[in-house]
């Protein structure tokens, strides 16, 4: 699946579920940057926090957009696991997480070069029936990608995006906007 499909794919699908938890992450105290990214670890360690950075950028590495750990997605799930999800969601998933990174140490994952890395996850993401490590790359995958169209930097610089909207249009085709999504 080309890179463009999958973001248009992934903005249509998980834009109103993102909005409410970063909401809620923009009120809390934490210390950002400019561009409202974290800028120290909060919740997981840093081995782990360096761990699912390297998955990210994997599932989104730089090509003529910047990665998912150039815009500082890593960072945000750290603060989003910090600041937002509960207790239930945190340890639900680090008990999938926890089956994940198993999974990839037994492949190698590491030391595996840029495209064989992402067919060793094109390969989990094929699988038949849901396991432990399905669902926590599942959710790291629709973490990354939904942090990432969040992100400031892609929305002004690779999305179509308007600071202040104009009129609405609710039918307009992509080519009539210059071939780029609109940002949320």
């Amino acid at each position: 699946m080309e890179r463009r499909s999958i973001l248009k794919y992934v903005a249509a699908m998980t834009g109103a579920a993102i909005c409410s938890p970063l909401s809620a992450a923009n009120l809390l105290n934490t210390p950002t940057t400019i561009t409202g990214v974290p800028t120290s670890r909060q919740h997981f360690s840093s081995d782990t926090l360096s761990h699912i950075a390297s998955i990210m950028d994997t599932i989104l590495p730089k090509t003529d957009t910047p990665s998912a750990t150039d815009v500082g997605v890593h960072m945000v799930m750290d603060g989003m696991f910090h600041n937002v999800f509960d207790d239930n969601y945190q340890q639900r998933f680090a008990n999938n997480y926890a089956a994940f990174r198993a999974y990839l140490d037994a492949q190698g994952f590491s030391s595996l070069s840029g495209d064989e890395k992402k067919q060793l996850l094109i390969t989990l993401e094929q699988q038949k029936t849901p396991s432990d490590v399905y669902k926590a790359y599942i959710d790291v995958k629709q973490q990354t990608l939904s942090y990432y169209l969040a992100n400031e930097v892609i929305a002004e610089n690779h999305l179509n995006y308007l600071p202040i909207p104009g009129r609405y249009v609710p039918r307009i085709s992509v080519s009539d906007v210059g071939g780029k999504a609109w940002a949320e």
